[in-house]
């Protein structure tokens, strides 16, 4: 295995994160927002929206630590190493 980190569509390990009001309310309340103000949604609509699982993909800097992004995004933005600040390749970029 190799010691640099890389996007590849084939490897990847990743999680599935819940939300809840109760246990990671900071995040709920501002992914519920995000819903709401950016996507349109309404409170219910975000509400029931945040039942369903994030999914995290989880990457280890060699190391430094393990860190997580959302595994959507991985397809359309670069992606940066939050502990050296280098970007790492992406091969699922266009």
């Amino acid at each position: 295995m190799d010691d640099e980190l890389r996007i590849t569509e084939d490897e990847g390990d990743v999680v599935d994160i819940y939300l809840s009001p109760d246990k990671t309310p900071v995040a709920y309340q501002r992914k519920k927002k995000e819903l709401m103000e950016h996507c349109g949604m309404t409170e219910d609509e975000a509400e029931n929206c945040l039942l369903r699982p994030i999914p995290i993909e989880i990457f280890y800097s060699y190391d430094q630590g393990l860190w997580g992004i959302e595994s959507e995004c991985l397809s359309s933005c670069e992606v940066y190493d939050p502990y050296t600040g280098k970007e790492i390749p992406n091969d699922n970029l266009p």
